[in-house]
């Protein structure tokens, strides 16, 4: 019993830290504080937060950063759960924009998996 505990701790702490670690870009800043805003200033306001956290912005974001088990399978389904309860224009779109570049595929990973033919 103590040794299922432990592993439950283990993946517990597993995931908190792979959790941080996926955070730590403007993409994912820009999730975590635009979803539900209701203003165009306050989106503007949080995407300058966001800009003075990670100063690379979006450009420094690689591709389909964010696919993977626990992820969205697109940006289109991260935008729409997102972006859904948001009323601010600008906040929608700056979501949208962060959505596709975490959770589109690569370029290069359409070319190579499409057929030849």
């Amino acid at each position: 019993m103590q040794r299922k505990i432990g592993m439950l701790m283990g993946g517990a702490l597993l995931a908190l830290a792979a959790a941080q670690a996926h955070a730590a870009n403007y993409a994912t800043c820009l999730l975590d504080k635009l979803p539900g805003t209701q203003n165009d200033v306050a989106a503007q306001a949080n995407m300058q937060v966001c800009t003075g956290k990670y100063p690379g912005g979006i450009e420094s974001v690689s591709q389909g950063q964010g696919r993977g088990l626990l992820g969205f399978n697109s940006g289109a389904e991260c935008t729409a759960k997102k972006a859904g309860d948001t009323r601010s224009n600008r906040a929608a779109v700056l979501i949208g924009v962060a959505c596709r570049k975490l959770y589109d595929e690569p370029e290069w990973w359409k070319k190579d998996s499409t057929p030849v033919n």
